[in-house]
């Protein structure tokens, strides 16, 4: 801690060196994510922003390619996409029979998809990354952070855009959107994006080279209504076609398979949310917002990674999870207008999963369904206050109480219900020395739901060991989590804004850890959720920019972090206390050059890194370091914009996902580390008009 302490007062430095005594205001970044819209530098937190110019920079064209850009922002995939998130080490890696409360969430348009994966970035107003807790603004799907995904809005002013792709792997993608004033009081968007891609899997035994492809088509259609000049209303719809194949791990661990059933990651959503927006009270806005999500998941792999006769005892499985998900929400917050700012407000949503497996029963050797059906009813009170304690001081403090009603059963018999009442919010205080630096000091609590081990709970009596039954058991539920987050930071820029810089140190306590754990028995595989003790993170994180010539600009970002498990034994004995967290790499960075070849021409270089981590806190199964090399020649012509690119130029094999268990006959089921692997080298040619 004391080497990260000194890093970061020599990196505070930096950012505050070029910073003079004027007012003349430079920050043009605006947070769009919170409880108002507020440039970047003068909010009290670690915030990453995107924008679109800062997608297509980086050749981005799924959430997937952007993760890798973010400080301490990790993910894991699974299945065709990275689907979950990892803030500063916390966050969920997968979901199977039971359901799960994310600890980093995702909105598109102020929808909840933080279960159902990314999204296409195609007109996208800009991407955010919160860092910590957000617990009084997003509620218990913030515990470690948000990512909220803002699409270009209807506007009123004409205005479109043609885009298209190919790239190697038989990679396409058409985009189009267009959007203007139908009359003087109501606008519409529409967007459309489609993306295909073999994958970049070779199937030996079928001999195909698109099981794991990708199939996605996108839709957004919005609308925005000035009722009277004191009411706006805004109505944005989603929709989702996902058929993509999931045919990722090899039993010789690269990137050909024998799967003779390869898998599928198929989804069918909608999206629907009706906001309105009133400011004819004298005290502030009020904005009322309700959203309603369906989707239809099918999610499914070879469960073998083989084909029929392969295994001595002759037999080929698959494992298959069909969800039926449906979410509504309605939240209504009052934000003060004038000198002195605040917030109150309150939500409620309920979301339901209906669930059928499909799958080999190893207990009496036959194809086998369970069923599941979960509900979920959640209602807060949240409030915010900012008090200017002096001019340039500014104490800023929240709340918010959630109250979750869970019922679960299944087609095992298994019943639960539960009833919380969890509590999160911050307390900051943030020093601004200009327009164009600020200092701040945060405390914030998030948290996150317990739940039921439904999987666990229903296989304790098949494992034919007592002992194993009663751990099972015992482990039946799992406990709700808190996280307890402090941190400093500052923001600044010089004058002519050739030096922009934002340096965040932060440490964490987190008590009763939701760890994902597993047990093995005879080719019988249980997973569920435990409690550690607590686990500590603490680091660092860094963006800048540096424009040292009109035609030059650098760019980096750095995340450090430091995690621990305390107090956690898996079933097989084995004590992690002191060891890393899963999916927590010591170090994230990246470093870029922009440069200005000519009037319309530019070439962008970036190289992207990430430490090895651990895949999973019940095994020691580490991924390798990951070095990357993205490259980007634009020519800009008028309204055209045409560039050849490459990520991961140099080819680099890296893990996304890893399990470790034995499931090779071929060599006695020895126990290995089978990875999914990542994004191959890709070149691409990008063509977008604009109008």
């Amino acid at each position: 801690m004391r080497r990260l302490s000194h890093l970061f007062i020599a990196l505070s430095a930096v950012s505050c060196v070029f910073v003079q005594a004027d007012d003349s205001v430079v920050e043009t970044i605006e947070v769009k994510g919170d409880f108002r819209s507020q440039p970047l530098n003068k909010i009290p937190g670690s915030i990453a922003v995107f924008t679109d110019a800062e997608i297509q920079r980086q050749n981005a064209q799924h959430l997937d390619d952007l993760l890798q850009q973010a400080a301490n922002l990790n993910f894991s995939a699974g299945a065709s996409r990275g689907r979950f998130l990892q803030v500063r080490g916390v966050g969920e890696r997968s979901e199977f029979v039971d359901s799960i409360n994310p600890s980093v969430g995702v909105l598109i348009d102020g929808m909840d998809y933080s279960v159902l994966g990314g999204s296409s970035l195609f007109d996208l107003e800009q991407v955010e990354v919160f860092r910590g807790p957000e617990a009084t603004r997003f509620g218990a799907n913030a515990m470690a952070g948000m990512l909220n995904l803002q699409s270009r809005r209807a506007d009123f002013e004409p205005s479109g855009e043609l885009a298209a792709t190919i790239a190697n792997y038989d990679s396409l993608q058409l985009s189009a959107a267009y959007g203007q004033g139908l009359t003087d009081r109501l606008a519409f968007r529409l967007a459309v994006d489609h993306q295909q891609s073999d994958g970049f899997i070779n199937n030996t035994y079928l001999q195909r080279d698109d099981t794991n492809n990708i199939d996605e088509t996108t839709a957004k259609l919005a609308f925005r209504y000035l009722a009277t000049e004191q009411l706006t209303l805004d109505w944005v719809n989603h929709i989702r076609d996902l058929n993509n194949g999931y045919d990722a791990f090899s039993l010789d661990r690269n990137r050909t398979t024998l799967s003779d059933q390869p898998g599928q990651d198929q989804q069918r959503s909608k999206g629907s949310m009706l906001s309105a927006d009133y400011t004819g009270l004298r005290v502030g806005r009020l904005h009322s917002q309700l959203s309603y999500i369906s989707a239809d998941t099918d999610y499914g792999f070879d469960e073998d990674w083989s084909y029929e006769g392969i295994h001595p005892d002759g037999y080929s499985t698959t494992d298959r999870y069909l969800r039926e998900r449906s979410l509504w929400s309605a939240e209504q917050r009052l934000v003060s207008s004038g000198d002195h700012q605040w917030v109150a407000g309150w939500y409620h949503s309920q979301q339901r999963a209906d669930l059928e497996r499909q799958f080999w029963d190893w207990d009496v050797w036959a194809p086998a369904q369970f069923s599941s059906h979960f509900e979920r009813k959640n209602s807060a009170l949240f409030g915010e206050l900012s008090l200017a304690l002096a001019s340039d001081l500014e104490l800023t403090l929240g709340g918010r109480a959630e109250r979750y009603q869970d019922q679960y059963s299944d087609s095992k018999g298994v019943t639960r219900q539960d009833d919380d009442w969890m509590f999160g919010g911050k307390a900051s205080l943030s020093y601004q020395l200009s327009d164009r630096a600020s200092l701040y000091g945060l405390v914030s609590q998030g948290y996150k739901a317990g739940g039921v081990n439904g999987e666990a709970l229903g296989k304790a009596d098949a494992t034919g060991s007592a002992a194993l039954a009663d751990y099972l058991r015992e482990r039946a539920s799992f406990a709700p989590e808190t996280l307890l987050n402090t941190e400093f930071g500052v923001k600044a820029s010089n004058a002519e804004q050739t030096l922009v810089s934002r340096v965040a140190l932060f440490a964490m306590w987190r008590d009763d850890m939701q760890v994902n754990s597993w047990v093995t028995r005879d080719q019988m595989f249980i997973g569920f959720i435990d409690n550690a003790a607590s686990g500590r993170n603490y680091g660092l994180e860094l963006e800048s920019r540096y424009q040292a010539r009109p035609d030059w600009t650098l760019y980096g970002t750095l995340g450090l972090l430091k995690s621990e498990i305390r107090g956690f034994v898996t079933e097989a004995g084995l004590d992690k206390t002191g060891r890393d967290q899963a999916h927590a790499p010591g170090y994230q960075y990246q470093l870029g050059s922009e440069w200005q070849l000519a009037a319309d021409w530019s070439l962008n270089l970036a190289v992207q890194s990430k430490a090895a981590f651990y895949y999973s806190d019940s095994h020691d199964a580490r991924s390798e370091q990951m070095h990357l090399l993205n490259l980007r020649l634009q020519y800009q012509l008028e309204q055209w914009q045409f560039a050849l690119w490459c990520r991961n130029a140099l080819d680099e094999d890296y893990g996304v996902r890893g399990f470790y268990f034995g499931n090779d006959p071929r060599d006695g089921y020895t126990e290995h580390s089978y990875e999914q692997l990542g994004e191959p080298r890709r070149i691409g040619l990008s063509a977008r008009y604009q109008f």
